[in-house]
């Protein structure tokens, strides 16, 4: 209004102008006023829109970072896990690579010694023969089996037995070349594949050379082993013409190694066949032998030289199969023995035979002992102190009329164990005699050692001593029983000659056929009656 008041009475306005002038002019001031201060109005209404604006676009911006950060944090997660999912795939790729190419190596090889097993064995021969066709080679196959080897694994436990497995490993992949084969097939055996062989000389070097490599001890857990190898050599295609074939006649040729004697080799010959079904049948008819109660004893007489008296009797296994001669232990023992049925046998001849003392002793016939021979395996089984406790008490057969015979080499292979157990028969008060002394490891360290009652000399000096030697070996074994007080018995007496030898020598007691066979129970009963036998 101010405005408006100078502008209509002031003196200041250009002279000349109207009164509309002057009006006109006002009005346009008041509207160029009112558009100034719409104009404010709108800057300041724009300049709150804009801090609006800005607002927004930072709360936008900030909205928009704290989306991004999130995605981002979410995107660097995803990622991280994605980066170990990809480590750990990875992983656990290797792991299985690692695990099948484990599995596969166990599949193909023995866990003990880490030799080729029965089925890489296989696939290796079959190669070799393929080859061995192509360059008009020849492959040889070598079974072999460690000789008693589960007396150590009786007597001293299967870890021993184990290292020992794992010693023998080293020492055959020691001698052959490294193109060649060495396999366990399991247990003690093994096999040697030699790829290319150029004649059957090479094989039997090559077998020479492994029954060698088991001259030396093996050291094992403070024990000192010897071992031996019985070895048989199938040659492609001399003596089979495919890989069954040849496996089959080496396995063949290694049992003959054992029934020569052990600690040997020999080739596969086409007559081992027919041996083959003929032990085969008899295995078979063992399994089956007890149960149809095809054993018998037959008893031999122990005789005082001096008086003749009966002084005891020794248990003699027979076999007496239906529509077959009576079957003698030679041609069978071995068998039962490697088939794992010499324990059963062994211990109905045990009992068998306590009981029929303690059958004759309840008819008034006192003979003094009954003497049963023990095998290596028996001894050494750990049920065996058990079956003969269990079997005196069942019998009712006092201890002091049972005397077992052990061979030398039973009692020397595993000596502290050997002297435990005979200390524990001792106390149950039986008798302990070593049977066949002189042939093995006659020694008057162990003699003193262990409880022994009785020696038995062993029929091949008997035989001899028609000669200064066989003659002077006896009287040093009687001698030596005299010093030691332990009663002597001469084995295989057979001739007067040899009982007049006994004699001058003062052997105490004699067994053979100079004085009677081995005969059934009836008949020595009828026997024992007489009270004396007299050579004839």
């Amino acid at each position: 209004m101010g405005t408006r008041t100078t502008l209509a009475g002031g003196g200041n306005e250009p002279p000349g102008k109207s009164f509309m002038e002057r009006e006109a002019a006002v009005l346009a001031g008041e509207r160029l006023l009112r558009t100034r201060e719409e104009a404010a109005r709108l800057r300041e209404e724009a300049a709150v829109v804009r801090e609006a604006a800005l607002r927004t676009r930072e709360e936008a911006a900030r909205a928009r970072t704290g989306r991004n950060a999130s995605v981002e944090s979410r995107l660097r997660e995803a990622n991280e896990r994605l980066v170990v999912a990809t480590v750990n795939s990875q992983n656990l790729t290797e792991v299985a690579e690692q695990s099948a190419a484990r599995m596969s190596y166990m599949a193909e090889h023995d866990f003990l010694t880490g030799l080729p097993n029965r089925s890489l064995l296989t696939d290796r021969l079959t190669q070799s023969i393929a080859l061995a066709q192509r360059h008009s080679k020849k492959v040889a196959l070598m079974f072999m089996d460690l000789d008693h080897f589960k007396h150590i694994n009786d007597t001293l436990g299967h870890a021993v037995g184990d290292q020992l497995l794992q010693s023998v490993a080293k020492r055959l992949q020691a001698c052959v070349r490294g193109s060649d084969t060495v396999s366990r097939q399991g247990g003690d055996e093994f096999v040697v594949l030699l790829t290319e062989v150029e004649q059957a000389q090479d094989a039997a070097l090559t077998a020479e050379k492994l029954i060698e490599s088991m001259v030396e001890p093996h050291h094992i857990d403070g024990h000192r082993l010897l071992t031996t190898l019985s070895v048989g050599i199938c040659l492609y295609p001399d003596d089979g013409k495919d890989a069954e074939a040849v496996v089959k006649n080496a396995d063949t040729a290694m049992y003959h190694a054992k029934k020569n004697g052990r600690n040997n080799y020999q080739r596969f010959t086409s007559d081992m066949n027919a041996r083959a079904v003929k032990r085969q049948s008899v295995e078979d008819a063992l399994g089956h032998a007890l149960d149809r109660q095809e054993f018998v004893l037959h008893y031999q007489p122990k005789v005082n030289i001096k008086s003749g008296a009966i002084t005891g009797a020794e248990a003699l296994l027979r076999w007496q199969r239906a529509n077959h001669p009576l079957v003698f232990p030679t041609e069978f023992v071995r068998i039962a023995e490697d088939c794992g049925l010499i324990l059963p046998i062994g211990k109905w001849v045990l009992r068998e035979s306590c009981r029929q003392m303690a059958a004759w002793l309840k008819d008034g016939l006192d003979i003094g002992q009954i003497s049963v021979n023990v095998s290596a395996v028996e001894f050494h089984d750990q049920n065996f102190l058990g079956d003969v406790h269990a079997i005196l008490n069942d019998t009712g057969l006092n201890p002091r009329h049972l005397e077992l015979e052990l061979t030398e080499s039973v009692l020397i292979r595993n000596a502290e164990p050997a002297t435990a157990a005979l200390h524990a028969l001792r106390s149950l008060g039986v008798q302990i005699a070593i049977d066949d002394f002189g042939t093995g490891y006659s020694s008057l360290s162990y003699l003193r050692r262990f409880p022994i009652n009785t020696l038995k000399v062993d029929q091949s000096f008997v035989r001899d001593s028609d000669c200064e030697a066989g003659e002077a070996i006896i009287s040093a074994i009687i001698a030596m029983g005299e010093s030691l007080k332990l009663k002597v018995v001469a084995e295989g007496v057979e001739t007067l000659q040899q009982l007049t030898v006994l004699e001058s020598r003062r052997c105490p007691e004699g067994q053979g056929f100079l004085f009677s066979r081995p005969v059934a129970a009836e008949a020595f009963a009828a026997l024992a009656a007489t009270g004396v036998l007299t050579a004839h």
